[in-house]
């Protein structure tokens, strides 16, 4: 029987990648040279396939920037639907990628804290472990989600309203806009049964 205690963002995903690929790579003894076993691409599969679904989410979303304000405000369910991929993209650019990234560098690079990029000497008093190195990506890579982030909200609050000739001139000829003006003027263009027009009481 499956646990159905297994959270959603952790669940197996298959890795498609296969076992080795050609790959430039550089020995003292060969020079630059292809490597036709090079296994760097199977450890990193999950951060590469996240990452590309981040980046179409990415362009997806600058498409949609470009795109004018509709007339009509959004329903609940394109509201509900909005904010639900914007939880997707928050979760795959602070919690998936980052993670992933985390386990290649200490489970396949070897960037822990058991292994030193530097040692102490008489000019450094401490020792400089290589998974400085993996935090500094974490680091970076949350830098770029929230500069894309911020960058992406900015654009999506600026973008320009679309404008039909009917809804211009309707405003035009009324002088004023917005939700509480359509309203009234609604009402004002009822009519009852026998064809008069409902009368309203305007509410100060």
């Amino acid at each position: 029987m499956p646990d159905i205690h297994v959270s959603m963002l952790a669940l197996n995903v298959p890795n498609v990648f296969p076992s080795s690929v050609p790959w430039i790579d550089f020995a003292r003894h060969k020079g630059l040279y292809i490597n036709h076993h090079s296994t760097w691409m199977r450890p990193a599969g999950r951060l590469i396939i996240w990452t590309v679904i981040f980046t179409i989410g990415v362009v997806v979303a600058y498409l949609w920037t470009r795109r004018p304000k509709p007339i009509e405000p959004a329903t609940w369910a394109q509201t509900i639907l909005g904010a639900m991929a914007v939880w997707v993209m928050m979760a795959l650019g602070y919690g998936t990628i980052p993670h992933e990234f985390i386990t290649f560098g200490t489970a396949y690079l070897n960037f822990n804290t058991a292994t030193f990029m530097m040692h102490k000497n008489r000019f450094l008093p401490f020792d400089i472990t290589r998974s400085i190195a993996v935090d500094i990506g974490v680091s970076v890579i949350y830098g770029i989600v929230l500069t894309l982030q911020v960058w992406l909200m900015v654009r999506w609050q600026k973008r320009p309203a679309a404008e039909t000739s009917e809804v211009v001139t309707e405003e035009a000829d009324t002088g004023a806009g917005g939700p509480l003006a359509r309203l009234r003027r609604r009402r004002e263009a009822r009519t009852s049964a026998y064809g008069r027009p409902v009368t309203t009481t305007a509410v100060d």
